[in-house]
């Protein structure tokens, strides 16, 4: 069957339905690598445990990846939902990230005096976005693990509180990566310039730092600078051919510069390591898409519908892209399909309810009959 030939409109598409979806794939959180790093690291940057031990809240705010550690760390800053793995806010403060709207319910539900990120920041990028926008809440903390954020008239963080953190890191690569960790999330701050400052200290203590070379990567990615870029993905690449973030930040490069079908074997590459990473999974289907390798589009987005709905999460904006998928292989009947399911979504925003009523009336009236 002839393709449908909606890829016109496609962009649009990606423009409305990607919010809250991270697609800078340079920023990973990379303790998997150092957990299997010889000679062992200082177990403190496998942890979040310095950063917990200040946390004081009478109604914290925290993201899925620092439930575990506050179960068993802070249990004394969680009310009794958040014991449940399936209470309803259990659900809804992990979703939250994706979703500022959700966000701004709960906080007036809960009123939050404290928000406590762990991770990598690609794990709520979206919400930590809104947060430097609307600027109502302040930076306090910050570590290679950790972001808190409080409400009020607080003390803003600055550069020189990592000092004191730094000096528990006596090893010259230990005390790199934890420049290179802590330079990702000055770069998801929009702090660039403390963020390459770090970096250059970090380079000067070790240059095979992966960490290091890593967040250099990105640095130069959030620049525009694709050849510099390069240079040092492919250096950690070089150290570490599974190094994640380095061949998150080739794929992101690739991409930026049309390069789709080394973006896609990229992407490929970081599927193999981590098949049930919703951020890789979006990431590959979009690279998918420009490559015009629907089959492979296909594939990720129906994985992602999948874990979706076994988390209880949304997947209505995954089958608007699945249905567009559908269309551009020139299937018309599964893309209907889609659409409609999508559709059923009473969540869906308005835009995104006339955009997939267009394309499925599209569809329809150019489908055989």
């Amino acid at each position: 069957m002839r393709a449908l030939r909606i890829s016109s409109i496609s962009g649009k598409a990606r423009g409305v339905l990607a919010a809250g979806i991270l697609l800078g794939l340079g920023l990973m959180w990379t303790a998997w690598t150092l957990y299997h790093r010889k000679p062992a690291p200082n177990p403190l940057l496998l942890t979040p445990n310095l950063a917990l031990a200040v946390v004081h809240s009478q109604s914290l705010y925290f993201n899925g990846a620092a439930r575990p550690w506050l179960l068993n760390t802070r249990p004394d800053l969680l009310i009794e939902a958040d014991k449940s793995e399936r209470s309803e806010r259990t659900r809804n403060l992990a979703q939250a990230v994706q979703s500022s709207k959700l966000f701004r319910r709960l906080d007036r539900e809960y009123r939050f005096d404290t928000l406590l990120f762990i991770g990598d920041p690609s794990q709520y990028h979206p919400l930590l976005e809104h947060l430097l926008d609307t600027k109502d809440w302040t930076l306090t903390y910050l570590d290679h693990t950790s972001l808190i954020f409080k409400r009020g008239q607080v003390t803003p963080w600055q550069p020189a509180d990592l000092k004191p953190i730094r000096a528990r890191f006596s090893l010259r690569a230990d005390e790199a990566t934890f420049l290179g960790l802590c330079a990702t999330k000055l770069l998801a701050l929009r702090l660039a310039p403390g963020a390459k400052e770090l970096l250059n200290q970090g380079a000067a203590l070790d240059p095979e730092s992966l960490e290091v070379l890593g967040a250099l990567a990105n640095y130069h990615i959030n620049r525009g600078e694709w050849n510099l870029a390069l240079k040092h993905a492919k250096h950690a690449l070089t150290i570490d051919p599974e190094f994640r973030p380095a061949l998150a930040s080739e794929s992101q490069i690739f991409y930026s510069t049309k390069r789709f079908e080394e973006a896609l074997a990229a992407s490929k590459k970081l599927i193999q390591t981590t098949p049930d990473d919703p951020n890789l999974l979006f990431y590959h289907a979009k690279i998918a898409h420009q490559r015009h390798a629907y089959g492979d589009e296909i594939v990720a987005l129906n994985r992602l519908i999948a874990l979706g709905t076994e988390g209880g999460r949304p997947v209505s904006g995954y089958q608007i892209y699945l249905g567009q998928a559908y269309a551009s292989k020139g299937d018309a009947q599964p893309a209907i399909d889609e659409f409609t399911k999508a559709l059923k979504d009473s969540e869906l925003s308005d835009e995104q309810r006339d955009f997939a009523q267009g394309l499925l009336a599209q569809i329809k009236s150019r489908a055989p009959r």
